[in-house]
């Protein structure tokens, strides 16, 4: 009787550990947009309601100035920001908001990429290109590389905005024409592509551009999504070779570059221009050796916001930085708008979970509604801690929301990181 007991209760503590184990890993959010690159979290146990009233902040901390979002993996939170003029790749603990450790990597402008988790190591890039590796238990570095000086790759004109894409064993970047990628254990060059000509220099733009790439299947081979002045290319995620360009060229003199990144819809990509005077949004079948235009719509355009693809329709943000604009909801068979929302006529960036949109104003506004193609529903919404509505000022929430683990963690660009318990 007793030997049957001890077994049962070791059963148990088993399978609770497994349980409690399972849930860390199926919900780590460990890079840029998740954990597949499309802004949306499988997770379901939370509460869309916990905003209402008087939300529980958990934690309130500052990592300095930058635009760096939060990647999270083991209850280990990894992000960018400066301290005292240098660089720092933080750990915090994601339920405490307590600095684990911090790696400096020198004198630096504010990170606007966001650090990614790939095993036992974290890949950071900076906004003048240092692009580290380093071991996400201590922070020690494993290898460390600057884009610039070692590897002539011309610094965008806002600096480095792309995140690290971890394919394989490698490491791909947005750089140059058509992307960079560098071996993932030593850091050595694995192929990259040419330098943007000068001659093309327009607007506040120099060629390279800012979007992450995004990498997918086809015909059996992995291929990465890379913009620049040219255009979108897809390019073989191994070895760089161009497989097709979406040719952008011609009107690339009229439009400061892209932002968003490009959203891949079952055989379809919908691109996204990033003011008045770009192509606006055009959906792409990549069904065939040459992407085939769908459709365009000129009256759409995203300055800072990647949007959201849920069940055939697209949530975006349509407006620019700093006049503000709107959420839209977009149907991707036809691009026609189905409804569109003002809320505080500030820019929004935005997530998604469980079919409800997380958005977040810049002036510290969050919301939490129903992603329904027939209209804007909301659930609940709060003002962050420290916010001012309708006064962003120097706090910009400019950083997508990110939920994870039963919380809600919104960072501005003065470098409040904010932490809200929404577990049921």
């Amino acid at each position: 009787m007793k030997r049957r007991t001890v077994i049962y209760i070791l059963f148990v503590w088993v399978f609770g550990l497994w349980s409690v184990c399972g849930y860390a890993e199926e919900f780590d959010w460990p890079r840029w947009r998740g954990p597949n690159g499309d802004g949306i979290s499988q997770e379901t146990d939370w509460d869309p309601h916990a905003l209402a009233g008087s939300p529980k902040i958990l934690w309130n901390v500052n990592i300095g100035i930058g635009h760096s979002n939060v990647a999270i993996k083991d209850n280990r939170l990894y992000t960018m920001g400066i301290a005292e003029r240098e660089g720092v790749v933080y750990c915090l603990d994601a339920e405490t908001g307590e600095e684990i450790w911090g790696y400096p990597y020198g004198v630096a402008p504010e990170p606007q990429s966001t650090p990614t988790i790939d095993g036992k190591y974290v890949y950071a890039l900076s906004k003048e290109g240092i692009l580290v590796c380093l071991k996400a238990k201590s922070g020690k570095p494993r290898w460390k590389k600057d884009l610039v000086s070692e590897y002539d790759v011309r610094e965008p004109f806002y600096g480095f905005a792309g995140s690290p894409v971890i394919e394989g064993d490698l490491v791909v970047l947005t750089a140059n024409t058509s992307g960079f990628a560098f071996e993932k254990k030593t850091g050595e060059k694995v192929w990259g592509s040419e330098k943007p000509p000068k001659e093309r220099y327009c607007s506040d733009s120099n060629g390279v551009e800012y979007a992450t790439p995004v990498v997918y299947d086809h015909g059996g081979k992995r291929y990465a999504l890379v913009f620049s002045y040219k255009g979108l290319h897809s390019v073989e995620a191994e070895t760089g070779k161009i497989f097709w360009l979406y040719d952008l060229e011609e009107i690339y003199i009229n439009f400061s570059g892209h932002f968003a990144d490009p959203i891949i819809c079952n055989n379809t990509i919908f691109i996204l221009g990033c003011s008045i005077t770009s192509y606006g949004g055009i959906l792409l079948d990549m069904g065939t050796k040459e992407p085939q235009v769908l459709w365009k719509n000129k009256d759409m355009y995203s300055q800072i916001s990647t949007p959201i693809q849920i069940e055939g329709y697209i949530y975006m943000y349509q407006g620019g930085v700093e006049e503000g604009g709107s959420l839209r909801c977009l149907d991707v068979r036809k691009g026609e708008v189905m409804w569109e929302e003002k809320l505080g006529n500030k820019s929004i960036a935005l997530m998604a979970a469980d079919g409800k949109l997380i958005i977040l104003e810049a002036d510290g506004i969050l919301h939490i509604a129903e992603a329904n193609p027939s209209s804007y529903k909301e659930i609940s919404r709060c003002t962050l801690p420290g916010a001012k509505p309708g006064k962003e000022g120097f706090k910009k929430y400019w950083t997508p929301p990110v939920l994870c683990g039963g919380r809600i963690y919104c960072r501005n660009s003065y470098g409040n990181l904010v932490c809200i318990d929404v577990r049921k």
